[in-house]
């Protein structure tokens, strides 16, 4: 901590020293509205032949501190609106020159105000790659899921295979995990609070001002856990005037949907904002067990109150609940079709438990905001989180009609974190922030498992046995010094009794109901070794208890192992179940500010210093009753595949970390050019299980960037263009490892050693006429594991590309409104979306790939106006042309060799009405 403080507060005293320097002959204030008087935010206001720049506050105000007396010529600019200017005197201390409004203009300017620097700056200042995708264009494309929004930007990728089980991937960087002892290294934020969990982490996009996605790591501007990028969500807040919409529609499948707002001013000083979401579908896959699979149903409710305490201070309170109520997922095997199907993923399933089958998740939370402006340069922002979740999913992970493994995932959490960051803007050469913060998380992750071991015996246990006695017989054959053929000949015999039917014939299941008799073999053998002395008709029982059996012929494993399988009936369902439980604690400290070098060039540096406390668990109790299997094949073990441990065991670490960034920038006619220099951390991981626990090391990744963006033809065009090299160290990935005390390896954190990408993005957004724009972005992404690691030994993974990454993908849209008269018009808004192929596992198995392929969607309609209502009466569809593709394959039946595979969303057309007063 010593050396973060060390770095911090020269920092600090930079800024108070020259807020104090050169003390101010004047203040200037004023106000930005619309012509219907309401605020206007982000608004960028200068000063002619000064480099002096503010910006206007959620309530349209701006300010400048430390002017001099004189005559001045103030500029305004803000997207949608037409440029203006307005020439003042100052001759007092403070010169307050009213409320300005600003006429919009016929064609928007592109450039959009983002808070991802904690201030409203214009998206061209700002000295990193931040796509933003606005409430308006959520609304226009119908789109209120978090995949389907990350197909308009580039290098963002969202693998939503439920609500329980989101996968972000940014730049090909994965955060996915669903284990409470691993942390994300993408982070997730609600109006600057993070909820970056796994399980409570995909939330409904309904009355959103915005989704900001700044790429590369953000330690400075998102905390330890961005370490490749971050996706900020931010809600709309209340405003003092009254308004209200609903938007309602029904489709294929049955969706029906209907959400809306309605902010309500209680006094000049406080308003509310209450806002819905409501949407189910019926599920895209037939079950033949019963009911259907990926289907959906979630409500959710907002409720956000602010209070303009006086012209210093607001304060939001905003309440979130969100309750997803959907159906099973369609895990399907390829391995064996349903009867009367396929193996196709997008055609019916045949998955025991039916109706069983589901996902419920309850995800609240409550966030306190708090900006005090102290004077015109400072301002003091409170930020308050606190949020839990509880998910409850039933799934069948072998994704046959065989009970193999039918789990549930129960995951709970709570967390809570608080951050004061004091920032600098006084329109002159220096801005920035300081701030500290403090994140508390518990979560756990429970697993049932009921296993049909009559089941689980064909399809995986009899090959593990089958080989684990052929091993053991030719070790003691070849230590007797049996004949190879003799050795040969036994180990055929016992081949044989472990061969069993298949577990699907015709879709219907073959369990099989009795163990292999191996005493019969064992007494031949036996009576070979002692030279046919064995009296005849003994049996194996009697021979073991009444000595007959010389001590070393066989081992005694051997004849645990030959008295246990005799024939008997295998016991049916057996029960057991593990927990995971992660607490994660931080204190940061940072700073991040930018300094203008020039009118035009500017350096930003920023830094962040983490105290981590960590700390893993586990519990397995033993089942009751064991399962014989377990005795066998696992080292006496009741359980199958979770190692039993002695109640709850924990470990912990504590680490001392920073990130942080250098960017130089340079600014030209509304065009920037930027480079930047970053490091990125993801959290060490604690795998802790009965026999061992394995600390992974934070994995490090230096980044480096290049990009160019900006507004061309008088704002008609924006574009956004980077290149960029990632390094890292200690890369954490998934892979199917060996556990002691289970029978079948498990998915846990891995090292996968030294790994680089390389990528170019692009993207743009071009008026074509008035009312006709055209946006589209491409990226090209080549993620890598290295050949070798640090020290020059050979990877695991060595060459493979990362999972879930496109090497190419692009998404091309049009937003026509064709004016039918003065208070109403046409719209037609077409897009598509490809991404090209991508593996599933960092493995890169061929069975788990998904060839490249294209999405098309459509919104059109008609939209008029009456007595200060707009109507919109329109039709949507998704996945127009009803391409098929899987969204996921591997999974949890993978472990026991029965890898599963997630159909993508099928095409869905219906109509809509939308209400606005």
């Amino acid at each position: 901590m010593r050396l973060t403080y060390s770095i911090l507060l020269p920092f600090i005293f930079f800024l108070f020293t020259l807020s104090a320097y050169a003390q101010p002959a004047a203040n200037i204030r004023g106000r930005l509205l619309t012509a219907e008087k309401q605020p206007i935010a982000g608004a960028t206001i200068t000063v002619s032949g000064k480099n002096w720049r503010a910006a206007t506050d959620e309530q349209g105000m701006f300010q400048f501190s430390n002017i001099t007396y004189g005559n001045y010529t103030l500029s305004f600019q803000h997207q949608g609106y037409e440029k203006a200017s307005v020439q003042i005197t100052v001759q007092h201390p403070q010169e307050n020159i009213g409320d300005l409004l600003m006429q919009p203009t016929h064609i928007a300017l592109l450039d959009v105000t983002i808070t991802t620097q904690s201030r409203p700056q214009s998206s061209v200042e700002v000295p990193i790659s931040v796509s933003t995708v606005s409430g308006d264009l959520l609304n226009k494309l119908n789109i209120r899921q978090m995949d389907e929004m990350a197909e308009f930007v580039p290098g963002l990728q969202v693998q939503l295979q439920s609500p329980n089980n989101p996968g972000y991937v940014i730049r090909g960087i994965t955060s996915d995990h669903g284990d409470a002892r691993s942390q994300p290294r993408i982070s997730v934020f609600q109006d600057g609070i993070s909820i970056s969990r796994s399980r409570a982490s995909a939330v409904e996009l309904f009355d959103i001002e915005r989704v900001e996605v700044a790429k590369g790591p953000q330690g400075t501007l998102f905390g330890r856990g961005a370490e490749i990028g971050a996706i900020h969500i931010i809600q709309n807040k209340p405003q003092r005037t009254f308004g209200a919409a609903v938007n309602a529609g029904y489709g294929a499948y049955n969706n029906r949907f209907v959400n809306g707002y309605i902010n309500t001013p209680i006094s000049e000083q406080l308003a509310n904002r209450l806002a819905i979401n409501y949407e189910a579908r019926d599920g895209f896959i037939a079950n033949r067990a019963g009911g259907r699979l990926n289907g959906k149903e979630t409500f959710a409710i907002r409720n956000s109150t602010r209070l303009w305490g006086n012209e210093k201070t607001v304060v939001d309170l905003i309440l979130n609940y969100q309750y997803d109520n959907y159906p099973g997922t369609s895990f399907k095997s390829k391995l064996f079709a349903p009867a009367g199907g396929d193996i196709n993923p997008n055609s019916f399933a045949d998955l025991e438990q039916g109706e069983g089958l589901h996902i419920k998740r309850h995800v609240g939370g409550a966030t306190l905001l708090v900006d005090h402006a102290w004077n015109d340069a400072w301002k003091l922002s409170s930020l308050s989180g606190f949020r839990a979740f509880h998910a409850d999913e039933s799934f069948d992970a072998d994704g046959t009609a065989a009970q193999l493994l039918w789990l549930s995932e129960i995951a709970k959490g709570q967390q809570f974190s608080q951050e004061f960051r004091l920032n600098y803007d006084a329109g002159r050469r220096l801005s920035g922030f300081v701030g500290a913060s403090y994140f508390y998380e518990n979560s756990s992750q429970a697993v049932p498992m009921r296993i049909d071991q009559r089941a689980l015996y064909p399809a995986y246990i009899a090959p593990l046995l089958g080989s684990q006695l052929g091993a053991q017989i030719g070790a003691l054959g070849q230590n007797l010094g049996l004949p190879a053929e003799q050795i040969s000949g036994l180990n055929q015999q016992i081949q044989q009794l472990f061969t069993t039917a298949p577990i699907m014939t015709n879709g219907q299941v073959q369990l099989t109901e009795n163990l292999p008799n191996l005493q019969p073999l064992a007494l031949g053998l036996v009576n070979q070794l002692l030279g046919g002395t064995l009296p005849a008709g003994v049996t194996w029982d009697q021979l073991v208890q009444s000595g007959m059996l010389p001590a070393g012929v066989l081992p005694t494993e051997l004849i645990t192992l030959v008295s246990l399988l005799n024939g008997s009936p295998i016991a049916g369902m057996h029960e057991e179940s593990s927990t995971n439980y992660g607490r994660n604690q931080a204190i940061e400290l940072f700073g991040d500010g930018s300094f203008d070098l020039t009118e035009q060039l500017k350096v930003t540096v920023g830094l962040r210093g983490s105290y981590e406390a960590q700390r893993g668990g586990y519990m397995a109790a033993a089942a009751n009753p064991p399962s014989i299997f377990g005795m066998i094949a696992n080292n006496g073990s009741p359980n199958l595949l979770n190692p039993v441990s002695d109640g709850t065991i924990y470990a912990q670490r504590d680490y001392f970390s920073y990130v942080g960034r250098l960017a130089l920038n340079y600014l030209f006619d509304k065009n920037n050019v930027f480079a930047s220099i970053s490091r990125g951390r993801r959290p060490g991981v604690i795998n802790i299980l009965p026999a061992a626990t394995n600390y992974l090391n934070p994995e490090i990744v230096w980044s480096y960037e290049l990009g160019l963006k900006g507004l061309l033809n008088q704002g008609r065009l924006s574009y956004e263009l980077s290149t960029y090299y990632y390094d890292w160290s200690n890369f954490q990935t998934l892979s199917i490892q060996q556990v002691a005390g289970s029978i079948a390896p498990q998915l846990l954190a891995d090292d996968g050693g030294k790994a680089h990408s390389f990528g170019i993005e692009a993207g743009l957004r071009y008026f074509i006429l008035p009312a006709m724009q055209l946006f589209g972005n491409y990226a090209y992404i080549d993620g890598k594991f290295n050949q070798t690691d640090g020290d020059g030994h050979a990877q695991h993974y060595a060459g493979n590309r990362f999972r879930l990454t496109p090497m190419h993908s692009y998404a091309l849209g049009l937003d026509a409104n064709i004016p039918t008269s003065t208070a109403s018009s046409v719209y037609i808004r077409p897009s598509y979306a490809y991404r090209s192929g991508v593996f599933f596992e960092d493995d890169n198995r061929a069975d788990l790939y998904q060839k490249g392929y294209g999405l098309a969607n459509f919104t059109a309609g008609y939209r008029f106006g009456h007595r200060r209502v707009q109507y919109e009466i329109g039709a949507y569809g998704k996945n127009i042309f009803d391409t098929q593709y899987i969204i996921d394959a591997g999974n949890s039946g993978d472990t026991i060799g029965f890898p599963t595979y997630v159909g993508g969303t099928r095409s869905v057309i219906g109509a809509q009405l939308n209400v606005r007063f």
